[in-house]
């Protein structure tokens, strides 16, 4: 039973009410603090095995590839091209989770003897997913059989053109399917219809490495391995990167390919072109967190698929050569910073846009324009608005009379399902829940406008326009300490599905040095106390608190522990989320 416990002027707060003694037993037998045990509980993990899967993930707990629908079909033509020396090509997709899984199914394919090529198409050029030039590209270049990776699912014209020229092609895909199939040789997408694969929230390169898995098998049992067999946890870095990047939930299969791919990155003999990686962005020395990869690595390989040439992502992944990923490196960084230039014009563009026509108090689902935006930078500017309004966003490009868009959206609303009822004005579209692409005529952007509004004003569960903090728990002071931190270290990484715990504490009082500091002094920074303990806050972007603050003494506080080093000393800092006045 969720019920709501307090409101502010930016959040609700919102608390799952849990049987305390359905807990018990579970915290006395692995001497878990309070907190721990019912945050826990609320993620799902009931029982003393799935603690023990939880916090230790692993390998051996990846699932049968073959539970995958054609699993088995793929694997064979595969096996089939590899014994002919047909040419087969990867065709990916410009983002992170494209790119690492064209390097991905590359690698493993050159590894074991393959005669294989890459594609990964022109952003600007040729935009997403296969197209006839392409294909008639390969199909000059001999390739017999085309692998898709995440891309393909809603491809029907074109794989049926590959068919026609006598290429075969399997999809590799995690996105949601149309209605109709496109005519592949074999499909692996575990959202297909009629497949019973029990985890439907991989990524890509997910999908691409449950392929490799199930190849890795089929050639082994058909005795193609003459000396050992090839490991594949060298592989998990490249696989960690793609499903970060794609934020998928952070649960099940993820979470391991995550856990254990963090580990290889965290390697000074990771491979070369991330050891590059990580030199020009200051990370050689660091254990690579979730945090690294989303807000650091991620951007770069990203930032060259956004504005172009994204093939040079996974040159960087594939290289073998250190000067060669060196260069790389230092390109993907310098055109990374020109993206983000770019974007921060984009933004402030689209945000005096909005506040200065009111859009967001019209519309329940924001659809903005404009023939002046890059299409590279408007994913990127629809998850800025998306999250700063709390409303479904779609943002178009326009050029030549055709409109390139970008969709993102929030917690409670299925955007998928959303476009698919509009999909009468879309020239081609594609996507999952949260995030989405389509292209239309520029012609129809304004009943786009009008139709997105009234779908979302009559589907979202909760139309509040304040976003909601869920709480994991309501906490103590006794219990703020290093064994907590410790079980909450054991709880990465942390993404969606399993984000950091959000904590409750009740009736704290300012104590010292409580102020605000920062650019435009908008960061929160001080000590509060309860109880006799002390401890130290710190609260980003919270420019909009300061007269609440400055009336008050006492508050409810919603943070995350995290700990705090300088010099050697490790203490426990709370990261505000919000405050609430007693």
């Amino acid at each position: 039973m969720l019920k709501e416990v307090a409101k502010t002027d930016k959040y609700r707060w919102v608390i799952q009410e849990v049987n305390i003694e359905n807990l018990f037993d579970l915290i006395d037998k692995w001497r878990l603090p309070l907190p721990i045990g019912v945050t826990l509980f609320k993620r799902g993990v009931l029982t003393s095995n799935d603690l023990y899967t939880f916090f230790n993930t692993p390998l051996q707990s990846l699932k049968n590839p073959f539970n995958m629908k054609d699993m088995e079909k793929a694997v064979r033509r595969v096996y089939q091209s590899i014994i002919a020396g047909e040419r087969i090509c990867v065709y990916g997709d410009y983002d992170v989770d494209g790119v690492t899984s064209t390097a991905l199914i590359y690698l493993f394919l050159k590894e074991v003897g393959a005669d294989v090529v890459y594609y990964i198409p022109n952003r600007i050029d040729e935009g997403y997913g296969l197209n006839r030039d392409a294909i008639d590209e390969l199909k000059h270049k001999n390739v017999g059989l085309i692998i898709t990776v995440d891309c393909g699912i809603t491809a029907l014209d074109e794989i049926r053109y590959a068919k026609s020229i006598g290429l075969d092609v399997i999809i590799t895909d995690h996105h949601k399917p149309l209605d109709e199939l496109p005519e592949a040789y074999c499909i692996l997408n575990p959202l297909q219809e009629g497949d019973t694969y029990d985890f439907k929230s991989l990524a890509g390169v997910g999908v691409a490495f449950k392929f490799i898995m199930g190849l890795r098998y089929y050639l082994s049992i058909n005795n193609y391995f003459k000396d050992k067999i090839p490991n594949l946890k060298k592989y998990l870095d490249i696989v960690a990167l793609g499903t970060i990047a794609d934020v998928v939930p952070m649960v099940d299969e993820n979470r391991i390919f995550v856990k254990h791919g963090l580990h290889v990155l965290s390697k000074r003999d990771v491979r070369v072109g991330l050891q590059e990686l990580k030199r020009v962005t200051g990370l050689l020395n660091t254990n690579i967190e979730v945090s690294h990869v989303g807000y650091v690595l991620a951007p770069r390989i990203n930032a060259v698929g956004r504005l172009g040439e994204s093939d040079r992502g996974v040159r960087l992944l594939i290289t073998k050569n250190k000067n060669e990923a060196r260069w790389l490196a230092e390109e993907l960084d310098i055109e990374n910073r020109f993206r983000h230039e770019m974007e921060k014009r984009i933004l402030n563009d689209t945000f005096t846009k909005i506040e200065k026509l009111k859009l967001a108090e019209k519309y329940a689902g924001m659809v903005l324009f404009s023939d002046k935006w890059h299409p590279g930078i408007i994913g990127i500017v629809a998850s800025r608005v998306a999250e700063k309004y709390n409303k479904p966003t779609i943002v178009i490009s326009i050029e030549n009379g055709i409109g390139k868009g970008s969709a993102r959206s929030i917690s409670d609303f299925h955007l998928y399902d959303c476009l698919k009822e509009l999909s009468d004005l879309f020239l081609k579209f594609g996507g999952h829940k949260y995030a989405a692409g389509l292209q239309l005529y520029e012609k129809d952007i304004k009943t786009l406008q009008k139709r997105f509004h009234d779908i979302v004003n009559k589907r979202r569960v909760d139309s509040s326009e304040k976003p909601t903090i869920m709480i994991d728990s309501i906490i103590e002071p006794k219990d703020i300490n290093m064994d907590l931190m410790n079980w909450i270290e054991k709880m990465k990484p942390f993404g969606q599905g399993n984000p950091e715990p959000v904590f409750c504490m009740k009736g704290v009082r300012k104590y010292q040095q409580f102020g605000f500091t920062g650019k435009d002094r908008a960061n929160v920074r001080g000590f509060v106390e309860k109880n006799g303990y002390i401890f130290e806050i710190v609260g980003y972007g919270m420019k909009e608190y300061k007269q609440l603050l400055r009336e008050n003494d006492v508050f409810d506080i919603l943070f995350t522990p995290e700990i705090n080093q300088w010099f050697g000393d490790r203490s426990i800092l709370l990261k505000v989320k919000d405050f609430k006045k007693v």
